[in-house]
């Protein structure tokens, strides 16, 4: 079965499964017990409850948008949206109430999908040995505990202090049941320790049972169910190594980053072989159609991508959102052309696919960011993903880590990217060339205001034009208030 096809049904028992979820988590009568049952008798349903919450995550409140390529890239500045009334110009500005908006409503996404993980987590304990077997139920429990961890972890980088700053200041609550129920808000260092708890136990189900192991991205289609396949689309053993890493870089403290760095070499070394770094044939369409076609262009630079969410309306929820030059200038995210030269400032970069000098419906001129513009390519699930997660990462991660340890093996990792980028490589200005690499790398991607926020940096430069001057920033820019429904539900 092509996975369009997989994801496309998993949309309509998505549906089913929230509607019945509401009903079944909510209330405890005799009907909506049997329907709950009836969802968990076999290994297909399990399947099917796991691929509702990984349909749900291309929300416009969670990856095809405020834990991806809108408010995390606005935060980073990355767009100009000094238009009058723009759509985004209050966020940019770190207006509080701006902040409040863009993210309530991921809030309220990110924890019904922890619930739903939590509904699976407890299904699982009664079915082990009986209707799961052991490859079923580590790969299920692992990857559930995995996107709990994650999904916890993108509310914990918006709502949390600055880490190293404030560790002991209140984060979020950590949703670990399958009913709804107030939850204390946790201090960040509870916060953190739960989430990496999350990470270990399922990286350790994983690693038993994943087949990502020896079989990496196992891109094939069977015909069949397709419950071992495309494990780039899952929360997979190395995407949760990786996620770990990243988690730790984020918390800071020499303790963290040596365990990040452990966690990013072994991701290195375990999974390069299965997500080699795209080459500029497969970026240009050459090696997917046989032809050099912009319709056929890898723009994401899939091959990396350690986890990706699949959305086949990519197009549709995203660029013409956000990107499409089509729309008006107070909701068109676009950068000039004096930042798209300052942020590729070597022509043979790879990532420069992601753009496309064009006009705006004011006929000015503008680099327009096409990452995400629809297309279809036979037999290819690029045009579909939003990446979360890249090997790329690891090499920043290490490159950061060594940098006060090693500077040679801190520019190998960093080369060896830019290399793979095809950019030429460096000697001087680690830290500063590091940061370049997360400016370029994770365009759309959400990555760089974390980057900015976990090093509580003083400035921070308005990519969209280098001209302007670096904008000032304060640790209040970087924290968001809980949601007023939540200050309202706790009070």
């Amino acid at each position: 079965m092509n996975i369009r096809n997989i994801y496309r049904i998993a949309t309509v028992l998505a549906v089913s499964f929230a509607l019945l979820s509401c009903r079944a988590w909510l209330s405890v009568d005799s009907e909506d017990r049997i329907m709950e049952d009836e969802l968990f008798k076999d290994t297909d349903g399990f399947y099917t409850a796991l691929n509702g919450i990984y349909v749900d995550l291309v929300n416009a409140n969670l990856y095809s948008g405020t834990f991806g390529p809108s408010s995390p890239d606005v935060l980073a500045q990355y767009y100009d949206t000094e238009a009058d009334n723009h759509t985004f110009g209050s966020l940019a500005l770190y207006q509080n109430e701006a902040k409040r908006l863009a993210v309530s409503n991921a809030w309220t996404r990110a924890y019904l999908m922890i619930l739903n993980a939590n509904k699976i987590l407890e299904h699982c304990e009664t079915a082990s040995g009986t209707i799961l077997n052991v490859t079923d139920y580590n790969i299920i429990k692992g990857e559930c505990l995995g996107l709990r961890a994650l999904l916890h972890f993108e509310l914990f980088r918006y709502f949390g202090p600055v880490y190293t700053v404030s560790p002991g200041a209140d984060a979020i609550p950590y949703m670990d049941v399958s009913d709804p129920q107030v939850m204390p808000v946790l201090k960040a260092t509870e916060a953190a320790e739960r989430i990496l708890d999350d990470l270990d136990k399922a990286a350790s189900l994983l690693g038993e049972s994943d087949p990502v192991i020896t079989l990496g991205k196992n891109e094939t289609d069977n015909g069949g169910r397709n419950l071992y396949s495309y494990r780039n689309l899952r929360l997979n053993y190395f995407a949760v190594k990786a996620l770990a890493a990243r988690v730790n870089m984020y918390l800071g403290y020499d303790s963290n980053r040596e365990e990040a760095l452990r966690l990013a070499e072994e991701v290195i070394s375990e999974a390069a072989e299965f997500f080699p770094f795209s080459t500029r044939d497969e970026v240009t369409g050459q090696a997917a159609i046989g032809a050099v076609t912009e319709s056929a262009e890898d723009r994401i630079l899939s091959s990396d991508v350690l986890f990706a969410v699949y959305n086949v309306r990519r197009g549709e929820d995203i660029y013409e959102k956000y990107f499409s030059n089509s729309l008006e200038a107070t909701n068109l995210l676009a950068i000039s052309g004096n930042g798209y030269r300052n942020l590729y400032p070597e022509e043979g970069d790879l990532r420069t696919y992601q753009w496309e000098s064009t006009k705006d419906v004011l006929g000015n001129d503008i680099m327009s960011f096409v990452k995400y513009e629809a297309m279809e390519v036979d037999g290819k699930n690029y045009p579909y993903m939003i990446p979360v997660i890249r090997m790329s990462e690891m090499y920043l991660i290490a490159a950061e880590c060594y940098a006060d340890k090693d500077d040679g093996l801190a520019y190998a990792r960093l080369n060896f990217l830019r290399n793979a980028r095809m950019t030429s490589s460096v000697s001087t200005n680690i830290l500063s060339n590091i940061e370049n690499e997360y400016m370029r790398e994770f365009a759309g991607e959400g990555q760089l205001f974390w980057y900015y926020k976990r090093n509580n940096m003083p400035s921070i430069p308005a990519i969209y034009d280098r001209s302007r001057p670096n904008i000032s920033m304060s640790t209040a820019n970087y924290v968001f208030e809980l949601p007023q429904s939540e200050d309202g539900f706790r009070d």
